[in-house]
C-alpha cells in the first residue's frame, strides 16, 4: 500500500512538472512571435504587418490547442514550424533559409511533444540570420534507426557567440520535457561542430502508451 502510494505521489509530481515546463512555453513563444511583429510594424508596410497578425492568430490557436496535450504527430508539428517559418519570412525575406534532409513519410507518421521543434528552430534563427546581414545556413536531418529517431538540427557560430553557448529556456526547457515524457529513454545535447551549432534529439518514433499516469492515445493537435 505504501509503495502504491508513493508511485502515485511520484506521477502527480512528473505530471506537475510536465505541465509546468509545458506551460512556460506558451508566453516564451508569444513573446518572441510579437518580438518579430514589432520589428515588422518598423520597418514593413501596413500591409506586411497585417499580414504577419493573420499569421500569429493561426500560430497561437495551434500554440494553445496542442499546449493542452503531450504529444502531436510530427507532421503536425512540422506544419506548426512551416507557419511559424512563413510568419518569420516576412520580417527576414529571402535571408531566411532552412533546408531538411531525410525526412520521409514514416517519420511524419511519429510522434513527438507538442511545440518540440519550433523552440530549436527559434534559436537557431537567433543565433543565425540576428548576427549578420547574410541569409541563413539552418540545416535539420532526420534519420530513422530501426523504431529510433535521430535530428540533427544546426546553424553557424557566429563570431560574437559565446565559447560555451549552453543552453537558453527552450532548449533547457526541451532537454527536461524529454527526460520526463521518455522517462530517460530521450535525451538532447548539444555540440559544436567544425564552426556549427549541433542540436540533436534522440527518441522513439514513437510515443509511450502511458506517459506519468496519462493515456497518450490522443496525439491529434
Amino acid at each position: 500500500m505504501q509503495k502504491a502510494s508513493n508511485d502515485n505521489l511520484e506521477l502527480q509530481q512528473g505530471r506537475q512538472k510536465i505541465n509546468t515546463l509545458r506551460a512556460q512555453l506558451e508566453p516564451h513563444f508569444l513573446f518572441n512571435a510579437l518580438n518579430a511583429i514589432s520589428a515588422l510594424v518598423r520597418t514593413a508596410d501596413k500591409k506586411v504587418a497585417i499580414n504577419a497578425l493573420n499569421r500569429l492568430s493561426e500560430l497561437l490557436r495551434y500554440a494553445l490547442t496542442a499546449c493542452k496535450k503531450d504529444w502531436v504527430r510530427i507532421d503536425d508539428e512540422l506544419r506548426f514550424v512551416s507557419d511559424y517559418l512563413a510568419l518569420q519570412q516576412l520580417r527576414y525575406g529571402e535571408r531566411l533559409q532552412l533546408v531538411m534532409h531525410g525526412l520521409n513519410e514514416k517519420i511524419r507518421a511519429g510522434d513527438c511533444p507538442t511545440m518540440l521543434l519550433q523552440p530549436l528552430v527559434e534559436n537557431a534563427l537567433r543565433h543565425d540570420l540576428d548576427c549578420h546581414s547574410g541569409s541563413s545556413d539552418i540545416v535539420i536531418n532526420w534519420q530513422l534507426h530501426q523504431e529510433r529517431l535521430v535530428i540533427r538540427l544546426s546553424n553557424p557560430v557566429c563570431s560574437t557567440f559565446a565559447p560555451n553557448p549552453g543552453m537558453g529556456l527552450g532548449l533547457a526547457n526541451t532537454a527536461a520535457r524529454l527526460a520526463l515524457l521518455y522517462d530517460g529513454q530521450a535525451s538532447l545535447q548539444t555540440e559544436l561542430v567544425e564552426g556549427r551549432f549541433v542540436v540533436q534529439l534522440n527518441l522513439p518514433l514513437y510515443a509511450p502508451e502511458q506517459t506519468m499516469g496519462v493515456d497518450t492515445t490522443s496525439k491529434s493537435a
